[in-house]
């Protein structure tokens, strides 16, 4: 009644409008006040698009790198080494934020009494000549250039006002220049970037399931792993048994178990001590994933560089881990197996499907654009939802589904919080440059799931951290 009384007046039909009593006239007059203050709230609220500005990218990456090129000339010295004379590289404020001494200023033993009366314990000095020097020497204005122009290709994505992945892009920068990883990982083979829309192929989900494609079957061994993984009743002595059929895997497991990736306090000699540790669910989580992995290590290397991809979903595993221990979230290694697993779909691409992965990474490559988005538009599909069909096929536990289907967009999934953690632990592991699975561009952040998460952006330094040190004990182990 409302929205025809409203049209009628607008029309100019005041013939055609409703007769209002009196009486409701006032109670009309302020529902149409209340709805003209709501409507500009409520699309306020609506979501919008996510436009970057190109601008503010840039000058928040050029904030990142001048403070490492800053540190450059700079050293980290205690404050009973300091001498008289040194020139402050950076000001110098109390623990309540009280300027103590400026930048630039130089040194005198006055000032060096008052850093120790305020329990100032250490501070940046210009220059490289001090004996407790902590800067990086392998860093150098031209290095921090280049990974600069690197930085701002992969993250052109994404909004680096936001707090995270300003964060993000401060260490990813800091850690390429100190590990020397200035050009992303690009082992395909790309080709042929320019594909006509009546070649794509919308229907590849159909094409899959009905074209005699054997999708490779886990290992028997995996399979036990998997019966064992959904009985609450099993022992260690079972999962010792199981995995014991397996030399090799026995091998890799008990050098994960005794590596820094457990910190455990003496050396573990049998899987069924391991297991009595570290626990049965975890344990066979762990050699799970292994075995999966497994299956695809004979793809061509013109195709995929096999090493390059494990890397890269290592770090996403290790990662999400650390997350999931952050947050108090149970049974970490499910997480851990979600991210060593979250682009398994891709591997059937590169396997089975070798020329439409090279049409739809050389579109990514050639058009700045996201590869899973590329996926999407050639294929209609993409490789969470390839990944998902082989993780049906092999009956694997439902919450690895639920983190992978959903590991690019985790808000929309049933349990949010497990997929959220794998989507930021992927578009971390990307944005480090350790190893690839074919994405370029550093993925967006899905903004209700990083809410959902309640994590500090503080946090990451450490947890980053942590994780890139038992990378490179794990990475030595599975390529030794």
């Amino acid at each position: 009644m409302l929205l025809k009384f409203l049209t009628d007046l607008d029309d100019n039909n005041y013939d055609r409008a409703p007769r209002i009593p009196i009486a409701d006239k006032q109670h009309l007059y302020t529902k149409i006040y209340e709805c003209l203050i709501l409507i500009p709230i409520i699309n306020s609220m609506s979501p919008r698009p996510l436009r970057v500005n190109k601008n503010k990218q840039i000058s928040s990456i050029d904030t990142v790198s001048d403070k490492l090129r800053q540190n450059i000339n700079m050293s980290v010295v205690p404050t009973d080494k300091i001498k008289a004379g040194q020139i402050l590289a950076a000001e110098v404020r109390d623990k309540n934020g009280r300027l103590l001494l400026s930048k630039g200023q130089a040194i005198e033993p006055n000032h060096i009494r008052i850093f120790k009366i305020w329990g100032i314990s250490e501070v940046d000095i210009v220059g490289d000549d001090c004996s407790d020097d902590r800067s990086d020497p392998l860093m150098d204005s031209a290095m921090i250039e280049q990974t600069k122009n690197c930085v701002e290709t992969l993250f052109c994505l994404v909004d680096l006002e936001h707090p995270a992945l300003n964060e993000i892009c401060r260490i990813a920068m800091q850690f390429r220049c100190q590990n020397n990883i200035i050009v992303t990982d690009d082992h395909l083979a790309v080709d042929n970037p320019s594909i006509p829309k009546h070649d794509r192929k919308k229907d590849f989900l159909k094409k899959l399931n009905k074209k005699n494609i054997i999708l490779p079957e886990i290992p028997s061994l995996a399979s036990e792993l998997n019966e064992v993984i959904e009985n609450p009743m099993s022992s260690a002595e079972h999962i010792a048994r199981v995995v014991s059929r397996s030399p090799s895997l026995t091998a890799v497991l008990l050098k994960i178990v005794n590596s820094s990736f457990y910190s455990l306090p003496s050396k573990i000699s049998t899987v069924s001590h391991a297991v009595s540790l570290i626990g049965t669910q975890e344990i066979s989580v762990l050699a799970l994933g292994i075995s999966v992995l497994s299956v695809f290590k004979n793809i061509p290397k013109e195709t995929i560089d096999m090493r390059s991809f494990i890397r890269h979903s290592l770090v996403c595993g290790l990662l999400s881990r650390i997350f999931a221990a952050h947050k108090n979230v149970p049974q970490t290694e499910q997480l851990f197996v979600s991210g060593l697993l979250h682009d398994l779909g891709r591997l059937i691409l590169y396997n089975y499907f070798p020329d439409e992965s090279r049409n739809v990474l050389a579109r990514s490559r050639n058009g700045n654009t996201l590869l899973y988005e590329e996926e999407k538009d050639y294929l209609g599909c993409d490789h969470a939802q390839l990944g998902v069909q082989l993780m049906k096929q092999w009956k694997l536990p439902l919450i690895l589904e639920n983190n992978i289907l959903y590991h690019h967009k985790p808000s929309e999934a049933q349990q949010s919080v497990p997929a959220a953690i794998v989507h930021l632990a992927d578009i971390i592991a990307n944005s480090l440059g350790i190893g690839s699975s074919g994405e370029k561009l550093i993925p967006p952040l899905d903004d209700n799931a990083w809410e959902n998460l309640e994590l500090s952006p503080s946090s990451f330094e450490t947890i980053i951290g942590q994780a890139t040190h038992q990378f490179h004990a794990l990475d030595q182990i599975l390529h030794a």
